[in-house]
């Protein structure tokens, strides 16, 4: 199993959360959040003015537009460059926070055209005021089960994403090992400079 496939099934499960007042997000559970957000993720690729070819573009987009309020990209960035953040200027940060979401949403949001009907399931959740930690399992068409562990933060009673772990493996802290990687042997204007080449 491909980590974007993965992937994939956990944009597309996480979108409606954007739709969600602020009400409902204070009282709801995490778990339960997840749950209700990946059943009617999926099913808007079902929508049938959203399928076909000529689509692809709207239903990118109209993703994206409704998945991205539910991420906490600021602090995905800021673990993701890992001990390289403080020394970052505030405006070094807010075009890091820019450039980073540009990756996850041109890396992942493409995938959503592959989607051949994974399912995923809430196990258990965890969490205290501030932070939770919901597992659950991706269930391929051949049955094969993979681990997949949703980490959130919560800011003002809104539960946001900040990293997604599958089969033991962080996306943050793999993205935190390339830049590093990139870092101790160039500067980072230089890995700025990378990231922008690939966008």
């Amino acid at each position: 199993m491909r980590y974007s496939k993965i992937m994939l099934v956990m944009f597309i499960g996480v979108f409606f959360w954007a739709f969600m007042s602020p009400f409902a997000w204070a009282e709801e559970e995490p778990g339960k959040l997840v749950m209700e957000s990946i059943d009617r993720g999926l099913a808007i690729l079902k929508e049938p003015s959203l399928i076909g070819a000529e689509k692809v573009q709207e239903r990118r987009q109209r993703l994206w537009e409704e998945i991205s309020p539910v991420f906490n990209f600021e602090e995905m960035s800021k673990r993701a460059l890992g001990v390289h953040w403080k020394k970052r200027s505030p405006e070094e940060k807010k075009e890091f926070v820019e450039l980073f979401t540009d990756i996850l949403k041109n890396t992942y949001i493409g995938k959503t055209d592959t989607y051949s009907g994974e399912k995923m399931e809430v196990l258990r959740e965890r969490h205290d005021s501030s932070y939770a930690e919901v597992q659950a399992k991706l269930i391929t068409n051949k049955g094969t089960e993979v681990s997949v562990n949703y980490h959130l933060v919560s800011n003002h009673g809104k539960w946001r994403i900040y990293d997604v772990v599958i089969e033991g493996v962080s996306l943050v802290n793999n993205y935190r090992s390339q830049f590093n990687s990139i870092l101790l042997k160039s500067s980072y204007e230089e890995l700025v400079q990378r990231i922008k080449e690939k966008k």
